[in-house]
């Protein structure tokens, strides 16, 4: 993946992990693995995020 990445995909996808975050942390109640769980959601938002920018966003 040798994309170039624009201002306004980094930000696409930074508020997107963040409020994907957010809402996992505020909305599921706790459990025994809910910090595992956090950081496997961590690193798929940002797949997910990184994906959706490059489709969302054209950078040309």
């Amino acid at each position: 993946m040798n994309k170039k990445w624009s201002a306004s995909q980094v930000l696409f996808m930074t508020c997107f992990v963040v409020l994907v975050l957010a809402i996992f942390e505020f909305a599921v109640p706790e459990f025994n693995w809910k910090s595992i769980v956090f950081i496997i959601l961590c690193g798929v938002s940002a797949y997910v995020g990184g994906r959706l920018s490059f489709v969302a966003i054209k950078n040309d």
